[in-house]
């Protein structure tokens, strides 16, 4: 059979084992089932019919003749389309070609994730959504070229899914529409895999401005390492995230049931309260609660409530409680809030066994879950939590990284941007960064401080790396640790973290440039443009310190963003612009309205300023690019992305190696929260001497990539997923690092 596609024409027939090794190179390769299962897709189809092609030559491949045929070519690259279902397919048929060894040497790609890749690379985003990584959008977008996935069979069958009607035929029985299907496909495969390389490498080249970038040779070392962009860390964790699926979360549905009865009961008593203050949930409670809060404002004027923007008392649970008020109304209002958001999720956990999805690769390099439930993103209550318990005859080893992502910040500063950290220094001492920074605030004893110092200083301690500021800071503290600081103690805070960590004032500092230059050159403000627009004399502009005709101007940038927030901007003399001056300024912007989110677009095209668009048009044209330390490359991101990318993506990966490790380890893997794995073991197994070696595999897998700084884990056992839960028993502590250094000696980039 001969196959046209695009320019590449092959003639493909079948594989045969005394045939022996017919390719000697890399191949693509491509395999059809019998349909997925709608309700257990996390179940491998049968194979019924592969091929293989290597740029030249096509071959059919049948099931009996799987095992063959990949043994006698292990030795080679195989190139795949969403290699975790390929790959489930192959091992379910042939287990004895350990395909995942293939993926251990390096010997595996995946043209979906290198998509993906790429596409955080040059747009930002992961193309997560439906239709936005298969195999015909990639051969559209990459090759200009058609792949069809509707064609039908003589009958009227669709052929995508149809392929079960042949199982167990020769290729000279199946019915040729079906071969032409599965051959386009596997050379449409093999051309974007040639196709990604090739503008994954461009890209890599023109990228040496981006922020965490290293050296050309830094770059070549973790492309020899990782793969590209990090292909191989991701793969490993996309199949392993697949077999998390499988396994599923049990529960205990008598617990579940119970918790359910209580929290309905809860909800009804609340309500109870709340009517006789006037409020009930429906039509016409926003505007019950305002006049309630309008009165409780009234009693207490010592005491403001939070508004939102537009000037409405805020309804938010968190900022209610966090008031200093003793209000029924409020203690009411939370209490119903929070048994209503446990019974919304209660009453989704109504099954055995749930089944998580999982995304492999968000923009970060986090992963993400859907499905069944949000494995990732439960309610912070041990309640809810000790309704997963282990499958029968298992018991839960739960393995936590200690603070990861301070680690993987300081490995950064010394590894990634040459600075000595005394972060670093810190945590190889083996002290405790919220305990040594709450009392550097608190002026006492580290064995004084309490819990509440503790929570301060870790809000500061996870927030002020990604370059949150103050106001943020506070949100934060409230959000996640609820802890409510004034603005004094939030400003002290941040001062004092950055006393201590003084390389933190330099890594803030970093990719942090000037707005009005940003906005100038994003919008080409240049003064020779100014001039042709206006009339007005551009050489005012050259005292400027970056003052130069046709190169863009900080001053003229400043004077936009105050443009786009005011409707009659004036200068810091009090000299009103002028309306050509405004007219320029708009005219730009218009110009590159696809820059701004589409919220503000109308804003835009019909010229209204307001301080939210200012914010909007400043965060767009502060978006930049950054590496983590693996090679990762994340385009258009703004400053606290930016930042935020560097230590949080480096953590994903140790992360994402180490649950590699664990799986190939034979360990049944049943949820993975960034830097969490949750474990079942044989209840009759050396817990001791598990939970050891399950230690020794995180550490290993985090000290891949953070070799300079020492990684903690908190490992505890229980029967039930809640960790303050009965019978949940913390493992002895330990940890694992570069040898300590003297008390006071800095760690230096290697």
């Amino acid at each position: 059979m001969i196959i046209s596609f695009g320019d590449q024409r092959a003639e493909f027939r079948p594989w045969r084992p005394e045939m022996g090794r017919i390719l000697a190179s890399g191949f693509a390769f491509d395999s059809e089932t019998t349909p997925i299962d709608p309700a257990r897709p996390w179940i491998a189809p049968d194979y019924v019919l592969g091929a293989a092609f290597d740029g030249q030559q096509g071959y059919f491949i049948r099931r009996e003749h799987v095992a063959d045929f990949f043994m006698i070519h292990r030795d080679l690259q195989v190139v795949l389309h969403n290699a975790p279902f390929d790959l489930g397919v192959l091992h379910k048929l042939a287990p004895q070609i350990d395909v995942y060894g293939w993926v251990d040497r390096h010997g595996v790609w995946d043209t979906r994730l290198l998509h993906r890749l790429y596409v955080l690379a040059t747009e930002g985003h992961t193309a997560g959504g439906s239709g936005e990584s298969t195999l015909e959008h990639c051969v559209e977008r990459h090759l200009g070229l058609s792949l069809p996935k509707d064609t039908v069979d003589a009958v009227g069958d669709p052929i995508r899914t149809s392929w079960g009607k042949w199982l167990g035929r020769s290729p000279q029985e199946i019915e040729p529409a079906y071969l032409e299907y599965l051959a386009r496909d596997v050379v449409a495969t093999w051309l974007v895999h040639r196709r990604l390389v090739e503008l994954i490498g461009r890209q890599l080249a023109v990228s040496t401005n981006a922020f965490g970038y290293v050296d050309e040779d830094w770059l070549t070392e973790q492309v020899r390492r990782w793969g590209p962009l990090t292909h191989h860390v991701q793969l490993k964790a996309a199949i392993v995230l697949e077999t998390v699926s499988a396994a599923g979360l049990h529960v205990d549905v008598e617990r579940c049931g119970e918790l359910t009865r209580a929290s309905r009961a809860e909800c009804q008593s609340a309500l109870e309260t709340l009517s006789r203050f006037g409020w009930q949930p429906g039509p016409g409670s926003g505007g019950q609660i305002q006049q309630i809060l309008a009165e409780i404002q009234v009693r207490h004027p010592e005491q403001l409530i939070p508004r939102t923007d537009g000037g409405l008392f805020t309804t938010s649970v968190k900022e209610l409680r966090g008031l200093d008020l003793a209000e029924p109304f409020i203690e009411a209002y939370t209490a119903y809030a929070r048994a209503k958001k446990r019974l919304e999720f209660l009453e989704k956990m109504n099954r055995d066994v749930l089944h998580p999805r999982f995304d492999p690769l968000k923009v970060t390099g986090r992963t993400s879950s859907s499905g069944d439930l949000n494995a990732q993103n439960l309610p912070r209550d041990d309640a809810i939590r000790s309704c997963f318990v282990p499958s029968p005859g298992h018991v839960f080893v739960d393995a936590d990284y200690k603070a990861i992502e301070l680690a993987t910040l300081a490995q950064a500063c010394v590894r990634q941007f040459g600075w000595p950290s005394r972060m670093a220094d810190a945590i190889n001492r083996g002290e405790d960064l919220h305990t040594i920074v709450a009392a550097r605030v608190a002026d006492k004893p580290v064995d004084q401080i309490t819990r509440e110092e503790r929570q301060r200083a870790k809000a500061v301690n996870f927030g002020k790396p990604g370059g949150l500021g103050d106001a943020a800071l506070k949100q934060l503290a409230a959000d996640n640790y609820d802890v409510h600081l004034t603005d004094a103690e939030v400003h002290e805070l941040s001062e004092v973290w950055l006393d201590f960590f003084p390389e933190m004032r330099t890594f803030l500092g970093a990719a942090n440039e000037d707005p009005g230059l940003a906005v100038a050159k994003t919008l080409c403000l240049t003064p020779q443009a100014h001039y042709e627009h206006t009339g007005e004399e551009w050489r005012r502009f050259q005292q400027d310190l970056y003052g130069c005709a046709d190169q863009p101007d900080r001053m003229l940038g400043w004077m936009a963003l105050r443009a786009f927030k005011e409707a009659q901007p004036v200068s810091r003399t009090g000299r009103p612009y002028s309306a050509e001056t405004i007219d320029f300024f708009w005219s730009r912007l218009q110009a590159a309205v696809d820059l701004v989110p589409m919220q503000y677009r109308s804003a835009i095209m019909q010229r209204q300023p307001s301080p939210q668009l200012r914010r909007a048009v400043q965060t767009a044209v502060e978006r930049h690019g950054v590496f983590t330390l693996t090679g990762r490359l994340r385009a258009d991101a703004s400053y606290t992305q930016r930042h935020n990318t560097i230590f949080q993506g480096l953590a994903a990966d140790g992360a994402k190696l180490a649950l590699w490790s664990l799986w190939r380890a034979g360990y049944r893997i049943v949820n993975f929260v960034h830097d969490e794995v949750l474990i079942e073991v044989p209840a009759e197994a050396d817990l001791a001497a598990e939970t050891q070696h399950i230690r020794e595999i995180l550490v290993a897998g985090m000290r891949a990539v953070v070799p300079d700084v020492r990684i903690d884990v908190e490992i505890s056992t229980g029967t039930n997923w809640a960790k303050g839960g009965a019978g949940h028993v913390p493992a002895p502590a330990a940890s694992a690092g570069p040898p300590l250094p003297p008390a006071g000696l800095a760690v230096h980039a290697a």
